[in-house]
């Protein structure tokens, strides 16, 4: 690991401007950091360089193989993302690439924590989505019932950034078994042109993320 502070870190720069940030969020275990590794593996990404930022403001650069990433930073308990952690990505477009700050970050509840590591680590998530340039709400197919409506921190998201137009919502786990019903469930809650549905794992999806991204980058 090497340390950084902010003077020194150039890995937000992209020809001397700053890098377009694109936020992952949503609630814990809806698969954001799944996704962020394995659109990265979609994008050609061999080895995954993490710039991570600490809760106290310091920062970190950790290089993974992308199997050790899966397997060191994805969990089935919630919250084990507790860092805003970023990786630079290359959106290819003809012969030329344009680049992106990819985010993963802690997951957001609709209480308050009862940990002071998890609460500031979503203080850190909710810093960070107001300065993201693009935002990718993640949501969780699989979590829809008859009678569903969507989460009150879902609901918060999506009343204060859909009408952005780098805004967008990620229905995930569509490779599970019944969650085609579940979309069109979530489609009758909220603009249906504003989801994308994938699946973090098999890759589903990931083309028309890529071309949302090149639109708004």
């Amino acid at each position: 690991m090497i340390g950084l502070n902010l003077a020194e870190n150039t890995m937000f720069l992209s020809g001397g401007r700053m890098m377009v940030s694109v936020l992952i969020v949503g609630q814990p275990n809806v698969g954001k950091t799944s996704f962020a590794i394995n659109f990265a593996n979609y994008l050609g990404v061999e080895k995954l360089k993490l710039l991570v930022r600490q809760p106290a403001g310091f920062l970190a650069i950790r290089t993974y193989q992308l199997e050790e990433a899966y397997e060191e930073l994805v969990a089935v308990e919630p919250h084990k993302t507790t860092k805003i952690q970023s990786v630079q990505l290359k959106l290819p477009i003809g012969k030329k690439d344009k680049k992106v700050r990819l985010i993963d970050s802690c997951g957001l509840v609709d209480e308050i924590h009862s940990k002071q590591k998890i609460r500031r680590a979503m203080a850190q998530t909710l810093d960070q989505l107001f300065q993201s340039q693009i935002i990718l709400h993640m949501v969780d197919l699989s979590q829809f019932n008859y009678f569903s409506q969507l989460k009150k921190i879902d609901q918060a998201l999506y009343n204060l950034f859909h009408q952005q137009s780098g805004y967008k919502i990620l229905a995930n786990k569509l490779d599970l078994d019944r969650q085609e019903r579940n979309l069109i469930k979530l489609k009758n809650l909220i603009d249906q042109k504003l989801i994308i549905a994938i699946s973090a794992l098999s890759q589903q999806g990931f083309t028309e993320v890529k071309a949302f991204l090149l639109e708004n980058v």
